[in-house]
């Protein structure tokens, strides 16, 4: 079974899942800001920007979401918001269509500024105002390459260090002299402003984030999904907590469980979600994923009777039925197998690709009945 924000679907491909995960809150009980537990992250678009300097953040936090969810929310939530809806061109050849212009994006709690011929943002009167104020509440600002050129036209980086593109070091001490430029900086962090070396060293300063606010565990997870050579500066890695330091001690264990299974310690997750349920036995969440973990051990009789605990949430019932589904045809029994993928389809699961690549299901596919439920979707 793999994880997919939040939700675990038997055993289809992480890029499918990451493509197609359960619901997403954009709120929740979890961050002790009152902000939610879902971190919203606004990557600023326009002409010119640099492909890799606004692609490489937002693969880290629309990864590391899904690796941080919790509860069913994800860690974070990327999107992307220019000038207008109107489509933006990157390098003269990639062209995006936002999702928000400045008048309705949501607010951030970070704000990503990517690189490239950044002036059409600086005499942008409305970019200004609405970077103004979305900074100003942002837990976060990281800027890119020259993107740094932003904040520090608006005297926002007087007094810090900071850094840029080596090839623009000195236009940025020049534009911003009360800045201490640093070269020869992947990133630096500044509490609110973290700022980056060009290009590639904003997946460095992604990653540096989500490690800080959601724990470097969370951030080697989407540096290994991403397939990415990622060596924080000792002294920062001492610093970062390795579960996420915004959750309390039972969201933690909870986390830890999930990084226990993920990682075959089956003995000490299974502790954990034990520890969780002794709490409070009627938690569908934790019986749901302690039924993923059954799963993952090959005990299909003892997951389906986990799963079971879950049906009572509305939420969770159409992935609990589908898992049941899951280990009964795994069992060989296709007529509850078949029963139960019935049940789920009809309590609102909707995802045909699951279906049809779950190869859990692989028994069940020359079933008219299944091909009935796959007509249903």
């Amino acid at each position: 079974m793999t994880r997919s924000g939040g939700r675990l679907i038997c055993a289809l491909p992480l890029l499918a899942l990451l493509a197609g995960s359960g619901p997403t809150a954009l709120a929740g009980d979890a961050r002790p800001s009152g902000k939610g537990y879902t971190r919203r992250v606004a990557i600023v678009l326009y002409n010119g920007a640099e492909v890799l300097d606004f692609a490489g953040p937002t693969e880290v936090f629309e990864a590391a979401g899904n690796f941080g969810s919790f509860r069913g929310q994800t860690a974070f939530a990327p999107y992307t918001v220019a000038a207008s809806v109107a489509p933006v061109t990157s390098q003269r050849v990639l062209k995006i269509v936002p999702e928000h212009s400045f008048a309705d994006a949501p607010p951030p709690d970070i704000l990503v500024i990517p690189g490239g011929d950044i002036s059409s943002l600086e005499r942008d009167p409305a970019f200004v105002a609405w970077f103004r104020e979305a900074s100003k509440n942002a837990e976060v600002t990281l800027t890119v390459c020259t993107g740094a050129f932003v904040p520090g036209s608006l005297g926002l980086l007087d007094g810090l260090e900071v850094t840029t593109w080596y090839g623009a070091i000195p236009a940025l001490r020049a534009s911003a002299p009360r800045a201490l430029v640093q070269e020869g900086r992947r990133f630096v962090d500044n509490g609110s402003i973290v700022t980056t070396a060009g290009v590639s060293a904003g997946i460095d300063g992604a990653l540096h984030t989500v490690a800080r606010l959601a724990g470097r565990g969370v951030a080697d997870r989407t540096a290994r999904y991403m397939e990415y050579h990622w060596t924080p500066e000792s002294y920062l890695a001492q610093r970062y907590s390795y579960l996420n330091p915004s959750l309390d001690g039972d969201g933690r264990l909870l986390q830890q469980a999930e990084l226990d299974a993920d990682a075959k310690n089956y003995a000490e997750a299974s502790r954990g979600y034990h520890a969780l349920l002794e709490r409070d036995p009627a938690d569908a969440f934790v019986w749901y994923r302690f039924g993923r973990l059954l799963h993952q051990m090959g005990k299909w009789g003892e997951a389906i009777d986990a799963a079971g605990h879950a049906l009572a949430s509305p939420e969770w019932r159409p992935e609990a039925l589908y898992n049941m589904a899951c280990a009964y045809a795994l069992k060989g029994e296709a007529d509850s197998a078949l029963h139960h993928l019935r049940e789920a389809v009809d309590a609102g699961f909707k995802k045909r690709w699951a279906l049809e690549g779950d190869p859990d299901l692989a028994s069940l596919r020359g079933s008219p009945r299944f091909q009935e439920l796959l007509k249903k979707l």
